[in-house]
């Protein structure tokens, strides 16, 4: 059974609720799986849909969106949900912390709160509320990081 950092399964589950319009969620980690609740409308909204997604599940999102890359043109939104999420799943992969949870659904849109929690290096609970100006922060930190590791000033290496 295939292991995923948190950057990719959380990039791929980003990149799926985006091509599915569903726009508010709150995605709680149980082990290997993944259960999200989610909507249609913007937060704070009602989660009618309910997505389970397998370790399997996240190796087929992986893989054709590997397969898509360089098909489709970039999206021209820097911040999309799925470089949201990659950038949360990046910064608990760097801090070996454990998500237990990650919701955008606890207030209205113009106050765009990410809430998400997860377990420390030190078995910490931590709730950590982040404003859509420290998740757009930490993006750029993250684009910037991957830029200096691949030599391209935050891209994937491709010219």
């Amino acid at each position: 059974m295939p292991k995923f950092d948190y950057a990719t399964a959380l990039r791929c589950i980003g990149q799926d609720l985006e091509r599915r319009g569903l726009k508010c969620f709150d995605v709680r980690c149980e082990g290997m799986d993944y259960i999200v609740q989610c909507g249609y409308q913007a937060p704070p909204a009602p989660t009618p849909v309910t997505i389970y997604y397998r370790p399997a599940d996240i190796a087929e999102l992986d893989k054709s969106g590997a397969e898509q890359r360089g098909k489709v043109s970039p999206s021209k939104d820097f911040l999309n949900q799925a470089q949201i999420f990659r950038t949360i799943g990046g910064y608990l992969d760097k801090n070996e912390a454990r998500l237990t949870r990650l919701a955008n659904n606890q207030s209205a849109a113009k106050d765009a709160t990410l809430v998400v929690e997860y377990i420390d290096r030190d078995r910490e609970h931590v709730v950590d509320d982040r404003t859509g100006s420290a998740i757009y922060d930490l993006c750029v930190a993250m684009y910037k990081q991957r830029g200096k590791l691949t030599g391209t000033g935050g891209g994937r290496g491709r010219r």
